[in-house]
């Protein structure tokens, strides 16, 4: 799949296809932390691991890593993304998460070792405290799923730390020049979105706040099994939906369909997803 360009103000924005993941996702969702017995006939069989690239005048920014190795033969594909641009994995100057699972982070490794060396890696400060604080493994209510994630953690971000490399801003507040955070916490409890401004227009890049094109637009409460709180997840979701729709803004989505970047607009309890249509030509 072929990078997905647009702009915004004065900076080039890229939706990059990581790779796709396949899974029935009517089984995961839930409602109230239950699954849901009536299923859903138009949930995805499959999600898109997207990530985004925004090049400014001044600099080159990643916005989440993708799966890597860790995800199987279909995922890894960044790098290759990359090169379609005409551009390397040394050309990043930042790679900012939304937060610290391995789809998306394991694409900051290759076997173990750092794919870009040039660029500094930036968590949000409740995310990297959750995920990678000594002895997180072996807290009282630690799942095995959860000790498996902080495992998977500290080996995509661990080699960047021993560089020097990591760097943990404040969940609320400005990240870099144009990008500003705000604690969108749930799916993970320091999962963030990301606000993106340039010339006075702005987006959001959402993270992991939808997977999948209807159901949760039509319901925001609808979870799914991989949200850590559950509750705050739905909430979370429901502000999103809430600030991207009344704004204008465009979101640009981990999970939803590639390139995973649209408007949201409101329709009485929920909300409808479209999908940008203009593709510019690559520059």
């Amino acid at each position: 799949m072929p990078p997905y360009h647009f702009t915004l103000g004065a900076a080039q924005i890229f939706a990059i296809q990581d790779g796709v993941l396949t899974a029935d996702v009517s089984k995961l969702y839930r409602r109230n932390g239950a699954p849901v017995a009536e299923g859903f006939a138009d949930a995805a069989t499959s999600l898109s691991v997207n990530c985004f690239l925004i090049k400014t005048p001044e600099r080159i920014v990643l916005i989440d890593a993708g799966s890597g190795q860790l995800f199987g033969p279909d995922h890894g594909k960044l790098s290759a993304g990359l090169n379609a641009l005409g551009l390397s994995p040394a050309d990043i100057d930042d790679i900012i998460l939304t937060h610290i699972h391995a789809d998306h982070t394991g694409g900051l490794i290759r076997d173990g070792a750092p794919i870009f060396p040039n660029a500094m890696v930036l968590a949000g400060r409740t995310e990297a405290g959750f995920w990678l604080s000594p002895g997180a493994a072996d807290a009282p209510d630690a799942t095995e799923r959860v000790k498996g994630q902080i495992g998977r953690a500290h080996l995509c971000l661990d080699p960047y730390e021993a560089e020097g490399r990591l760097t943990i801003f404040d969940d609320n507040g400005p990240i870099l020049p144009g990008f500003s955070a705000t604690l969108r916490a749930g799916h993970t409890p320091g999962h963030l979105a990301i606000q993106f401004e340039s010339e006075g227009t702005a987006m959001l890049f959402v993270g992991d706040i939808v997977h999948g094109e209807n159901v949760q637009f039509r319901d925001p409460a609808i979870t799914i099994d991989f949200d850590y709180d559950q509750p705050s997840a739905a909430k979370a979701r429901a502000q999103v939906f809430e600030q991207a729709a009344n704004d204008g803004y465009l979101i640009a989505a981990a999970h939803l369909p590639f390139p995973g970047v649209g408007s949201i607009t409101k329709e009485g309890a929920a909300y409808r997803f479209e999908t940008l249509q203009k593709k510019d030509e690559m520059p």
